[in-house]
């Protein structure tokens, strides 16, 4: 039987994170189900409201895999532990990514208690004379919500421009070293629009598909980085000098 490898470890829990969490964005109710957008709280309380035992699986899917991603990560890091300028810029990323990991979680855990809220109630119970009320505060918990996936976005953008780039030059040359290059550059697109977003917020609605959709190439990305953690191939070898 073959020795279970902290970078095999690693890699699997960077590929099954990177996998159910796309499950998980998917069959959270506002992202592909009723077409509303997350950048319309209304439309996401509202999304919630009607799909509460969904919403609860996947908040709960989200968890679990965000923890293997986390973990897969902390393995990732290991793999940058040489002298090199270009491990300190692979390790300067993932604190980005860390970052909005974190941040994630704390979105996926205020879907939760607003389904929570809005189907049970709170104190009073959930009965038609506290429905107004219940879906204000379901609106008041998806608004901070909002604005911690936002700053998933900045600081996952930020650690992925420099992550992308940082293997573009640590990877030797090859399918693996054009996609960290294509990911660096959609991280720039996600950063530039997250930008523009904020004294153009009704470009928000414009873009928000395009945010979901690089979340989703970003974490297949993971799929593909997870696969060479594990084989500890592409640079990414644990205790090993980069790859030039």
């Amino acid at each position: 039987m073959a020795m279970i490898t902290v970078a095999r470890t690693g890699g699997l829990a960077l590929m099954i994170g990177s996998a159910f969490y796309v499950v998980s964005i998917l069959l959270t109710p506002g992202n592909a189900m009723d077409a509303a957008y997350s950048s319309d709280i209304y439309a996401m309380t509202d999304a919630i409201a009607d799909n509460p035992l969904l919403t609860d699986f996947a908040a709960f899917l989200g968890g679990v895999s965000l923890m293997f991603l986390l973990w897969g990560l902390v393995v990732m890091w290991q793999t940058a532990q040489s002298p090199c300028a270009l491990d300190t810029f692979v390790k300067f990323g993932l604190v980005g990514i860390v970052l909005a990991v974190v941040c994630l979680i704390a979105a996926q855990s205020f879907n939760y208690v607003t389904s929570h809220v809005v189907e049970h109630g709170v104190g009073l119970g959930a009965g038609a004379d506290q429905a107004d009320a219940l879906k204000a505060l379901g609106n008041q918990m998806q608004s901070i919500a909002s604005v911690a996936r936002l700053m998933a976005g900045i600081t996952g953008s930020m650690g992925y421009v420099v992550l992308g780039f940082a293997l573009v030059r640590k990877f030797r040359p090859g399918a693996y070293r054009w996609l960290a290059l294509v990911m660096g550059v959609g991280a720039i697109v996600s950063l530039i629009g997250l930008i523009l977003t904020e004294p153009f917020h009704d470009f928000i609605d414009t873009v928000a598909p395009i945010f979901t959709v690089l979340s989703i190439l970003h974490l297949v990305w993971w799929i593909v980085l997870g696969y060479g953690v594990y084989t500890e191939r592409f640079g990414l070898r644990i205790g090993v000098t980069p790859e030039h």
